[in-house]
């Protein structure tokens, strides 16, 4: 199993991609995935579970669940897309997860889904993809995760709901009831970097989307996303994207 890294630090976006028989190994991502049968059959393993999709059928899965892909003859697209896009739903399930990974979107949101593209306004991507996870929540169900690799989902709801106030590994050990050597050591190897990198990047995350979507100031961008000091924001700010907070939100608001 690993860690897939790609988007990370980037607070809207959405990747589509067409794929054809497609074979990929367990792993996981802190995005929401959703694929879409055009033809053919696959097996998609999602936590524990195995769904055989055929055309017209989907799959959500959620931030951080394992997944793996299996299929000889198969076409699919692919949808890949931050939480905060679809922030109000993720919010609400407070680290559960559905029991029934597969829905059918029909027409209209099959259509709608099509017409996503990583340069779709923001409005139009929240809009399908909210759509789409109204659809899925009408008829799922949801209960806490439970798969051999369940104390890294805990390590990482631990995360998604303490990294804007004090966030700390000693503090996830202790919650979850495992070695803080022994987490911290499995962490940087499947995730490629420590605990505390990782935090500093979902920070950098919510404070690209305030910076993007609200009037706060960038003491209150900072402050809202866990920055102890805008010194240490606008330096962390930097470093990542090569701008400071203030011309990152210069540069949006020009376009």
């Amino acid at each position: 199993m690993f860690y897939e890294f790609r988007n990370i630090g980037d607070s809207e976006y959405v990747r589509v991609d067409t794929e054809n028989n497609m074979n990929f190994p367990k792993h996981i991502h802190q995005s929401f995935e959703i694929m879409l049968m055009t033809d053919g059959e696959m097996d998609v393993t999602v936590d524990d579970r195995v769904y055989t999709l055929k055309k017209g059928d989907a799959v959500l899965i959620f931030p951080n669940q394992v997944h793996s892909l299996k299929s000889e003859e198969s076409k699919h697209i692919t949808f890949v897309f931050s939480p905060l896009l679809v922030n109000a739903y993720f919010s609400k399930l407070n680290g559960r997860v559905p029991k029934n990974a597969v829905f059918q979107p029909g027409r209209n949101l099959t259509k709608a889904l099509y017409s996503l593209s990583p340069d779709s306004s923001d409005v139009l991507k929240k809009g399908v993809l909210y759509s789409v996870c109204a659809q899925f929540d009408m008829g799922a169900e949801y209960e806490p995760p439970d798969y051999k690799s369940r104390y890294f989902f805990e390590i990482f709801s631990y995360i998604e709901q303490n990294y804007t106030k004090d966030c700390s590994l000693s503090e996830a050990a202790k919650q979850i009831g495992m070695n803080y050597s022994y987490i911290s050591r499995d962490f940087k190897r499947l995730v490629g970097m420590s605990f505390n990198e990782y935090v500093n990047l979902m920070r950098l995350n919510m404070a690209c989307h305030l910076l993007k979507n609200t009037d706060y100031s960038i003491t209150e961008c900072s402050l809202e996303s866990g920055f102890g000091s805008t010194h240490t924001f606008n330096r962390n700010f930097r470093e990542q994207y090569g701008i400071t907070p203030f011309k990152y939100r210069k540069s949006i608001k020009e376009k």
